[in-house]
Parts: structure tokens; C-alpha cells; sequence
């Protein structure tokens, strides 16, 4: 599942880490992003080196499925994993720092505004993907196998994350938001990723640091640095652990 990996983040900073583990980094013309091949190398995997494919396709949803689904098309990559920074719902008991594995990916943002609040794409009548006989409204999968390989590589905790356009701003939001999807982290791409990735039939797996709590605006209480390291160190890991399986 990994011999043709492709590495998606939002932003170049995301990824800085593990971009310094590759050797022969090379950047390839592409016209929704920055994208970058590069080799794990042999020395860290105790296998051939490896070659992956690294791209930053810039921050929401629009961005993302654009971009990616342009470099599905061009690499055929036989597994996609999105990486990166979120906030963590203040119910989820998350903290600063922890790495999360996201089971799905809901976009909470599509559907429809009513007198009694906000109802999903259900309420509309119209699914955001069919597949196979079935119907995807506002939440999509990632892949089991590639979900569990973090998991069993590091321990991760694993929850649902949230999708959303626009950044909740408030803890009373961010609160009903929690409540209302018994979600764990908040991003601006990832159910994006997961729908691209299920309707073009490549495993996807969504990894995040949590670098904020979800409402909190003061970005003194932040800590992005520290997200960015510890996602970084477990997607490696991960990687080079199951580089050595697959020999």
C-alpha cells in the first residue's frame, strides 16, 4: 500500500520536518500547488530507499479537492495521507500537542441553515457523492487498513474530525459543533481529501496535530510549533515502520 505514497498538507510549513528526512528533493511542475519528490532513504528504512510524493495544495476545501484530485489523476499513488495542523472541540478532551487519526471526516458546513439550525445534506435531498449504491452526505470514511497502520505503528487515539470553510471562532460554538457530531478536531480540508479520495478509489488516511483549542482566538494559548513537530514525528514513524513490514 505505501510503494506509491502521496503526501498531502495544506500548507509547506505542515510538512517541514519530514521534508528535511528526504534526500534528492525535487520540485515538479504543477499547476494547484507546490509539488515535491523525494526518497525516504535507505539508511532510515533499512530498505531501498523510497520514493515519495510530497504536495501542498494551499488552505480549504476548494484548494484541496481541486489540487488533489489533479495529482491523483497525474501519480496514480496507491495510498494518500493528509497531514497537518487542527484544533482540537473542547469536549474532546484533546490537548495541545496530542496527535489524533481521524475513523471519518465530516464536512459540517454543507447543507442548509433552517428555523431550527443547521441541517445536513440529508435535509437537502441531494447526497455529495454516490458510490457503489451508496449515498455520502456530509460524512466520509478513511480507510480502515491505512488508519489502523497509525494506530498500530504509534498508539494513536482515533476520533471523527470536523470540516469547515470557516474557522468557529467561539467556545459556545465550538461546543454545539461537539455535541452535535461527536467530533474530536476541526480542519479547513480534510473531509475534502476523504471525498476525493473515495470517489477516485485511493486508500486515505487523515493525520493532525492539535495545535489550538477550537474557540480559542488568543494565539498566545497556541502552540503551532509543537503540533507541527509531534504530527511530523508520528507520520515518519509510521512511514518507516511500515516501509520495513511491507519488504
Amino acid at each position: 500500500m505505501l510503494e506509491k505514497l502521496l503526501l498531502v498538507t495544506a500548507t509547506k510549513l505542515e510538512a517541514e520536518p519530514l521534508r528535511a528526512e528526504l534526500t534528492e528533493l525535487e520540485q515538479v511542475s504543477f499547476p494547484l500547488g507546490e509539488l515535491w519528490h523525494g526518497l525516504l532513504p535507505a539508511s532510515r528504512t533499512n530498505t531501498p530507499s523510497q520514493l515519495v510524493h510530497l504536495v501542498h495544495l494551499g488552505i480549504g476545501k476548494v484548494n484541496t479537492a481541486a489540487g488533489l484530485a489533479l495529482a491523483i489523476e497525474r501519480l496514480q499513488p496507491t495510498a494518500v495521507i493528509q497531514f497537518g495542523i487542527g484544533g482540537a472541540y473542547i469536549n474532546s478532551f484533546a490537548s495541545i500537542g496530542v496527535v489524533m487519526v481521524a475513523t471519518h471526516d465530516v464536512h459540517i458546513d454543507s447543507g442548509v441553515r433552517t428555523s431550527e439550525g443547521w441541517q445536513g445534506m440529508t435535509h437537502v435531498g441531494f447526497p455529495l457523492l454516490t458510490k457503489s449504491n451508496e449515498t455520502y452526505h456530509n460524512i466520509f470514511p478513511t480507510d480502515k487498513t491505512l488508519t489502523h497502520l497509525f494506530v498500530d505503528a504509534t498508539g494513536l487515539p482515533t476520533g471523527i474530525f470536523a470540516t469547515s470553510e470557516t474557522i468557529t471562532g467561539t467556545f459556545g460554538e465550538s461546543t454545539t459543533i461537539q455535541e452535535q457530531f461527536d467530533v474530536a478536531i476541526e480542519s479547513m480540508e480534510g473531509a475534502a481529501a476523504a471525498q476525493v479520495c473515495l470517489a477516485m478509489n485511493v486508500p486515505f488516511a487523515e493525520v493532525r496535530g492539535v495545535s489550538n483549542i477550537v474557540g480559542e482566538r488568543d494565539k498566545r494559548h497556541w502552540d503551532i510549533a509543537k503540533a507541527v513537530k509531534r504530527v511530523n514525528e508520528v507520520v515518519l514513524q509510521t512511514l518507516l515502520l511500515g516501509m520495513r513490514n511491507e519488504e
